[in-house]
């Protein structure tokens, strides 16, 4: 419908534009037909008429001598002058267009130019003069009734019907001119209308767009501080939408939201506001709540019913939302400040695990301000070398001696001191830093590894975390081989090691990842094993060389207990798949000899190293491989 607007808005222009000109051309000939008829044509008619009757009138007088020449002359002049002017001229056309008009005009004309020798004679005979009157009497007759025809003959009887049907005419062009000036201004009004509309809906899910939500926040407040009631701002963001829209592809994604959209419609009551604010995100306003709980009822349900699952062409979907909500006037004053810090609130959401919720407090702010300050610095940070990565030994448990080195990331900032190296990675994964802080770390680690190498200790290992981000998004199969080729580091010496849950979410996508990795030749090991969401059967399929079992297993750990037997299950398993195993999180004496004793390969924790410098784990692997070299040389 949209393509056919501007052809019928010209046709009606157009229209409008021909019926315009029509009307004004028609209007143009019914004002001079009317000049014409009343006024030159009847005029000249009883000019004539006048003039005639005085001449007439003043030669009777002259008959009866009863009038000076000079007087008669006079009434002679004017009348000659009166024909002279009907005979030419463009204003007296419409006259001499009469019938017998010029025949008139001449046979007055001829009569006067016999008579003017009469006149000239100082005496004149009576019974010329009576033949004279006479004569100009019946042409007298004659414009008498050519004057009377002028106003009420035939012809002006046509003239009149023609100008009643100009008129009609005229009134009919008038009626198509207000007809398409009404269509032009209905269509204007209607496309006015429809453009006002659009603005403020969204084209993919038919919801209110991100303006009319902030016009709608506006007006909450207002009526919210005139009432002095409270209202709730939520904002909502699907989980892991990216994932979606990677492996399905952006209909599906586009068809998941419309579906999302649908739901929530139909969940939250008509008088509540729900809009799509943007890619997975979409904000809710709730007039009227008495107290917060109010708020954290709503997002539960919606968690719930969003969970539920969604089937889009064959695929079967378990969507899920973040949610973070802010209350009228507990959390803010005004629109902005409540979308801010309800956005804030639903970061937290996501930060603790997704598919969860959020009500905003004060201390969100400051972490808030926090993460906006150390993202903003850690791109300096890894331009100037402010980072360093510590080494933690990891120890083979039947002689303690060092068989690998895990690198682990540091960054001492100037305000907030020591940042958690989850900290930095959460950083740098959502402000878009994590390819390049990746590969610092892998170009760091394998450089110090190198280094080691260069003192003759060849074999050692070095173990480097790969954040979640540059396992689901980025090539890390490029960078990998990159970063050997760089270094020089032999692939069999560099461990990537990945976490869980990253791994086993997206297991179709992580299967093919690791392939090509361990193509490269590093090894692979999956990190805190036993938190998350691994499948034995999932297991089966990964391959990784190592499996790191989570310090957790490892607290309040006894020869009786059922984490033991769990473990022991582990280990066991472990062994039948080829596989490693490294348990984290050694503290004692106690812990280390129930792990060997278990059957565990490999140790790390405290009880053996701390996370220390690199100089310092080359002089442990440097003392190992002294005492290996002595031992072998007792036995010699």
């Amino acid at each position: 419908m949209n393509r056919f607007k501007l052809p019928i808005a010209a046709v009606v222009v157009l229209v409008f534009a021909a019926i315009s000109t029509i009307s004004a051309k028609r209007h143009h000939q019914v004002t001079s037909l009317i000049s014409v008829s009343l006024k030159s044509v009847g005029w000249a008619s009883s000019e004539l008429e006048i003039e005639t009757l005085k001449f007439m009138q003043a030669l009777r007088r002259a008959t009866l001598n009863n009038i000076d020449d000079d007087e008669l002359w006079l009434r002679f002049d004017i009348l000659w002058s009166r024909l002279d002017v009907l005979s030419t001229g463009e204003e007296t056309r419409p006259f001499r267009s009469q019938p017998d008009a010029l025949l008139l005009l001449g046979d007055l004309k001829q009569f006067l130019s016999r008579i003017e020798p009469l006149l000239a004679q100082n005496s004149r005979s009576e019974a010329v003069m009576n033949a004279t009157l006479e004569e100009l009497e019946r042409l007298y007759a004659r414009v008498r009734t050519f004057n009377v025809k002028s106003f009420s003959g035939d012809r002006a009887w046509g003239s009149l019907q023609r100008l009643s049907l100009l008129q009609y005419e005229s009134n009919f062009y008038l009626m198509g001119l207000l007809l398409s000036g009404g269509i032009l201004i209905f269509l204007l009004y209607r496309a006015n209308a429809e453009n006002k509309r659009q603005a403020r809906r969204d084209s993919l899910t038919g919801l209110a767009n991100r303006y009319a939500f902030q016009n709608a926040l506006a007006e909450a407040t207002h009526r919210a501080r005139r009432k002095k009631t409270r209202y709730a701002v939520y904002i909502l963001d699907l989980d892991n939408f990216k994932d979606v829209n990677d492996a399905l592809g952006h209909p599906i994604g586009d068809t998941l939201l419309r579906e999302l959209a649908r739901q929530l419609q139909q969940m939250l009551p008509s008088k509540m506001v729900l809009a799509r604010l943007g890619g997975d995100e979409f904000g809710i306003i709730q007039h009227d709540i008495q107290s917060s709980q109010t708020g954290l009822e709503l997002s539960q349900r919606i968690c719930e019913q969003v969970s539920h699952g969604i089937k889009i062409q064959g695929h079967q979907l378990f969507p899920s939302m973040s949610i973070g909500l802010s209350i009228y006037p507990d959390h803010g004053q005004d629109p902005n400040t409540l979308t801010k810090h309800a956005d804030t609130a639903m970061y937290q959401a996501k930060s603790r695990g997704r598919n969860t919720y959020q009500m905003f407090h004060q201390s969100m702010n400051d972490k808030a301000e926090r993460f906006r300050i150390l993202t903003n610095d850690l791109h300096q940070a890894l331009a100037d070398n402010q980072m360093t990565l510590a080494y933690q030994p990891i120890v083979c448990l039947q002689d303690r001696r060092v068989i690998l080195v895990e690198a682990l990331l540091r960054w001492q900032h100037d305000v907030y001191g020591a940042i958690p190296p989850p900290d930095i990675v959460t950083i740098a994964e959502n402000s878009g830093q994590a390819e390049r802080l990746n590969e610092w770390v892998l170009q760091t680690a394998c450089r110090q590894t190198m280094a080691w190498r260069r003192t003759g200790l060849t074999e050692i290992q070095i173990s480097v975390n790969i954040s979640p981000a540059m396992h689901t998004r980025y090539n890390l199969e490029t960078m990998v081989s990159n970063v050997l080729v760089q270094t020089g580091l032999p692939a069999n010496k560099l461990i990537l090691e990945i976490t869980e849950d990253t791994t086993m979410q997206a297991v179709e996508n992580s299967l093919q990842r690791l392939q090509n990795l361990h193509a490269l030749g590093v090894e692979l090991a999956l990190d805190d094993f036993g938190t998350g969401y691994s499948s034995l059967s999932q297991l089966t399929l990964m391959p990784f060389q190592k499996l790191k079992i989570d310090k957790v297993f490892i607290q309040q750990l006894t020869p009786t207990s059922k984490k033991m037997s769990v473990l022991k299950a582990i280990l066991t398993l472990s062994q039948d798949l080829g596989l490693k195993v490294v348990t984290e999180g050694i503290e004692t004496e106690a812990q280390y000899e129930l792990m060997r004793d278990a059957g565990c390969q490999y140790g790390q924790g405290y009880l053996f190293s701390k996370p220390v410098e690199a100089t310092e784990v080359g002089k442990m692997i440097s003392r190992d491989a002294q005492q290996r070299s002595d031992i072998n040389t007792f036995y010699r």
